[in-house]
């Protein structure tokens, strides 16, 4: 039976490799996943004069990033680099051809090739950045939350290891609510979360968001379900640290995750840092 399963998948797959109308790419291109290091004070000027000069955010910083490793930006540089983009790519569709060719004029084509690697991987792993997500709490809770860039941070649970999230401290049994359409792929216990879920981004589903610590889950909330974006999932707890049911080792607060798979086959995901994306979707 499971070679008749084998076989009429490779036949499947077959099929679509000789049919020029099915656009594969995208499902084997592979995007690295690389420190996403956007500084959160000009993450929404990027987005806004993205949009003003019709230049998408992840080519503005990653120019940034490497031409000026973000020093001495300010709106008035930002503004300049996306209106000369505009004025130089007149009527042509931007994309990485496009932009290479006009970049190469001002930058080094080894820059240029940076630029366009770090835009790539931006765009993979960020994409959600410029959209029109929930923040993580309703907004008549978020004078009671509190929250900073925790991601790198030690810790000694479980061994040596490094923080990979944002700890938003709030008072216990505080609604959560989901960032994004999605769909609960993990819910249950986990020795370091406690009571978490994890959930696919619907629409960039190369993303997974991670909420622990939760003290319990909204009512009927299943492995499977579909929730929508300001869906209530969880309240905020202490649970973690140990066997099924460990509470109060730590304050009350919602550790939140964000892990990016390099490609729509890959097995494993990368963390990255959610803190930016949190400060964008909150203001």
């Amino acid at each position: 039976m499971r070679k008749w399963i084998w076989g009429l998948l490779l036949a499947g797959l077959i099929v679509l490799f000789l049919n020029d109308k099915v656009n594969l790419k995208p499902y084997f291109e592979s995007h690295p996943v690389i420190e996403f290091r956007v500084p959160v004070k000009w993450s929404a000027t990027y987005i806004q004069l993205g949009e003003k000069y019709e230049i998408p955010w992840w080519y503005l910083v990653a120019i940034d990033e490497v031409a000026h490793d973000y020093q001495g930006i300010s709106t008035k540089t930002i503004e300049r680099n996306a209106r000369w983009l505009q004025t130089e790519m007149g009527n042509k569709q931007v994309n990485t051809t496009t932009l290479t060719s006009v970049l190469e004029q001002k930058y080094t084509k080894e820059n240029v090739k940076k630029m366009m690697q770090i835009a790539s991987s931006y765009r993979w792993e960020a994409a959600s950045l410029s959209e029109d997500y929930e923040f993580p709490f309703r907004t008549e809770d978020i004078s009671k939350i509190s929250y900073n860039n925790s991601w790198g941070n030690p810790r000694s649970y479980g061994g040596k290891r490094q923080h990979e999230g944002t700890d938003m401290m709030a008072p216990a049994k505080t609604p959560i609510q989901s960032v994004s359409d999605g769909k609960v792929v993990r819910k249950g216990w986990d020795r370091l979360g406690g009571w978490r879920l994890l959930i696919q981004d619907e629409k960039h589903e190369q993303i997974y968001y991670y909420y622990a610590h939760l003290s319990s889950y909204a009512e009927t909330l299943k492995e499977g379900d579909r929730v929508k974006s300001g869906q209530i999932i969880g309240y905020v707890g202490d649970s973690g640290y140990g066997p099924e049911g460990t509470t109060g080792q730590f304050p009350p607060h919602l550790h939140f995750g964000m892990y990016v798979s390099e490609s729509k086959f890959a097995y494993g995901r990368a963390a990255v840092n959610p803190y930016v994306l949190l400060k964008t979707w909150e203001n």
